[in-house]
C-alpha cells in the first residue's frame, strides 16, 4: 500500500524523535532548594555544538564492577529511635522515603552490627554474662560460655529485626551486611566490651582458646538473622581491627590474626552450618592496605575471603585500584563513610553535598561495589550513643526537642546516595566514561539490567559549568549549577 502523506509524516516525526532520545534529569544544589528535582527533559542529538565546551563521554561497551548497592546502618541508636520515639505512622513514612522506590531512594545496602557499637542506647553482646547498660560491664574472672549456652538474639529482637524486615518488605533485595564491633566480653583479654584500656594503652584481643566459639557466634547469629526472615549476604569479623577504642566497643585483631582465624576456624565452622556469606577482610581504613593483603595472600584465609571491606577515615581511594590490579578474583566494598560536624567540604569551603559526591564517585571508579554511609538516623544532639562519635550525622535527623511532636528531616547525605540508589537496580554494573580535565566535573556511569544508562556528575566548582554528554555519537548540552549534584537517565 502506498505511504499517504499522514503515514511519511508520522514517520519522519518518529526518527526524528528516535533520534533526539530523551534524557531524564534530576538535580540537587548545595542549599538542598533544588533535592533530587525533576528538570526539564534533555535530548540527545546527531549534531554536537560548538567545540569548546568540556566533554563526558559514556562508553557502555566497557564494563567493570557490577554494584552491590548504598546505604547506610541501622545502628541500634537508629532502631531505638525509629521504635521507641516515633509513632508507628511516622516510622512506616520514614522508611518509605528511605528504601521504597516510590517515593524515596530505594537504599539497597545495609550494614548491621552484631552487638553493640558507639552508637546505640547501651552496650549489649548477644552472650553477655554480666550485666550491661550504658556502661560496659566486666565478666568476673573464670566466667565463660564456650558453648555459647546463654547466646540470645532477644534484644534484637525487639526492635531491630522488626525494623529490617519491615525494610525488607518495601525492597526485598536490600542486602544486609553483619559486622560486630567486638566479641562478647568474656572471649576477650579484657573481659569487657570496651576496645582498650581506658589510658588506649592496653588493647583488648581475642584469646585464641575462644576462636571456636568467636566463630560459633557469627554462625549462631547468622543463622538468627535468617530464621527471622532477614537473609544475610555478607559478613565481616571486626570492626576496624587496627582501632581499640577505650570508650566503645571494640577490639584489636592484627592481620596475622584474623588470617589465621578466617582459614582455621571460621571458614570449617561456616561450611559445617552451610552458610555461604561473602566474608570480607579488613573492615578498615585505606591507609594500611597492607593489612588486606596479608589476610588475602594466606592461602586458607583467601580462600574464604570473598574481598576487602574498607572505610574511609584514612587514606585515599586509589589504594582500593592497586588491590584490584594484585587480586582481581576478588571484591571490594566501602563499608563505612561517615558524615559528621567536623566536615569542611572541598577545598575547606563548606560544601559538604558536593564533598560526599565526589567520594562516591571516587569509590566507585576505583572498584567499589558499595559506599555505605555510617547512621541511618540520629537525634537532633547526633544521639544516642556511648562513647565514640557525639558527632556523627545520619541520613535522617529525628528532632525530639518537641517530644510529643517529633519531625523527621532528610540530610544532604540522604540525597548524595539516593542520586545513585533511585536510579540503579541490582545487577547494575559501571561502565567507561571520561572526567574531562582541567574541569570542576566528576562523574561516574552504570547500566541497568534493562539496559538504562545512569550517569552520576558532580559540578565541585562554585559557579555552574556547561557540559556535554557523548553517547553512541550523539551528544547533548546542559548546564551544572556550582556544586551541584546531577543525574542523567535515558534508555538507548
Amino acid at each position: 500500500m502506498p505511504r499517504t502523506p499522514v503515514l511519511a509524516a508520522l514517520l519522519v516525526l518518529a526518527a526524528a524523535a528516535s533520534a533526539a532520545q530523551s534524557v531524564s534529569v534530576y538535580q540537587t544544589t548545595p542549599d538542598l532548594l533544588e533535592a533530587l528535582s525533576q528538570r526539564e527533559t534533555l535530548h540527545f542529538a546527531p549534531k554536537p555544538g560548538p567545540a569548546d565546551i568540556p566533554v563526558v563521554t559514556i562508553d557502555d561497551a566497557q564494563t567493570f564492577q557490577t554494584i552491590d548497592g548504598f546505604g547506610a546502618s541501622l545502628t541500634d541508636s537508629a532502631a531505638w529511635l525509629f521504635a521507641k520515639k516515633l509513632p508507628p505512622a511516622q516510622t512506616d513514612a520514614a522508611f518509605r522515603t528511605l528504601f521504597s522506590r516510590k517515593g524515596g531512594i530505594a537504599l539497597s545496602f545495609l550494614r548491621q552490627p552484631v552487638g553493640s557499637s558507639d552508637l546505640a542506647a547501651t552496650f549489649y553482646s548477644l552472650d553477655d554474662l554480666c550485666e550491661q547498660s550504658a556502661k560496659a560491664c566486666t565478666t568476673p574472672a573464670g566466667q565463660a560460655d564456650p558453648g555459647l549456652e546463654h547466646f540470645s538474639l532477644k534484644h534484637d529482637e525487639e526492635y531491630i529485626l522488626p525494623q529490617l524486615k519491615r525494610v525488607l518488605a518495601l525492597n526485598p533485595e536490600l542486602k544486609v551486611m553483619l559486622t560486630p564491633w567486638s566479641p562478647p566480653g568474656w572471649m576477650k583479654t579484657s573481659g569487657t566490651m570496651l576496645g582498650s584500656s581506658a589510658d588506649g594503652k592496653t588493647p583488648s584481643s581475642l584469646r585464641p582458646e575462644f576462636y571456636p566459639a568467636f566463630a560459633q557466634y557469627l554462625v549462631k547469629t547468622v543463622q538468627g538473622y535468617q530464621a527471622a526472615g532477614v537473609p544475610i549476604y555478607a559478613l565481616s569479623v571486626e570492626n576496624e581491627p587496627l582501632y581499640a577504642p577505650p570508650t566503645y566497643a571494640g577490639m584489636q585483631m592484627l592481620a596475622a590474626e584474623q588470617a589465621a582465624f578466617f582459614g582455621d576456624t571460621l571458614a570449617p565452622a561456616l561450611a559445617a552450618a552451610h552458610l555461604t556469606p561473602k566474608v570480607m577482610a579488613y573492615d578498615h581504613n585505606w591507609d594500611r592496605p597492607d593489612y588486606p593483603e596479608a589476610v588475602l595472600r594466606d592461602p586458607k584465609a583467601g580462600a574464604l575471603a570473598a574481598g576487602t571491606a574498607w572505610h574511609h577515615y584514612g587514606g585515599d581511594p586509589a589504594v582500593m585500584t592497586r588491590n584490584h590490579e594484585e587480586f582481581p578474583a576478588k571484591e571490594q566494598w566501602v563499608t563505612e563513610s561517615s558524615g559528621g560536624t567536623w566536615q569542611k567540604g572541598l577545598d575547606g569551603k563548606g560544601n559538604i553535598l558536593a564533598e560526599e559526591a565526589a567520594e562516591l564517585i571516587a569509590v566507585t571508579r576505583n572498584w567499589a561495589k558499595s559506599y555505605i554511609l555510617w547512621a541511618l538516623a540520629t537525634d537532633q544532639n547526633h544521639a544516642p550513643y556511648v562513647g565514640g562519635c557525639d558527632t556523627c550525622r545520619g541520613l535522617l535527623t529525628i528532632d525530639l526537642t518537641s517530644p510529643e511532636h517529633p519531625r523527621v528531616k532528610p540530610e544532604l547525605d540522604y540525597y548524595v546516595l539516593g542520586h545513585a540508589t533511585r536510579f540503579l537496580f541490582p545487577g547494575a554494573v559501571r561502565i567507561a566514561s571520561n572526567e574531562p580535565a582541567a574541569t570542576g566535573i566528576r562523574d561516574v556511569a552504570f547500566r541497568n539490567p534493562n539496559g538504562s544508562i545512569v550517569l552520576y556528575t558532580l559540578n565541585t566548582a562554585p559557579t555552574a559549568q556547561p557540559l556535554r554528554l557523548a553517547f553512541r555519537g550523539r551528544t547533548l548540552d546542559t548546564t551544572l549549577p556550582g556544586g551541584a549534584i546531577a543525574t542523567f537517565l535515558w534508555k538507548p
